[in-house]
């Protein structure tokens, strides 16, 4: 499948980004090295429900038709 170009939401892997970096961004202590931020980042991993990524997963026939309906353009997600 071709991705739009200028659509880079229909990604749902970009999602799981944004929960990590948010995740990092309140974790209880700054992660001061590499180290540090790898065992962070698992944590969080670890707790990220399921269900979160059962939802990402579904919505991505949706992201498609959004994407479709504005041709190509962006969309809301």
């Amino acid at each position: 499948m071709n991705w739009a170009p200028r659509s880079p939401y229909l990604n749902p892997i970009d999602h799981l980004w944004n929960v990590l970096e948010q995740g990092v961004k309140g974790y209880y202590t700054t992660p001061m090295n590499l180290t540090e931020l790898r065992t962070a980042l698992a944590n969080i991993w670890q707790v990220i429900p399921v269900e979160r990524f059962q939802k990402l997963v579904e919505s991505v026939p949706l992201r498609v038709a959004a994407v479709i309906k504005v041709r190509g353009g962006l969309i809301r997600y």
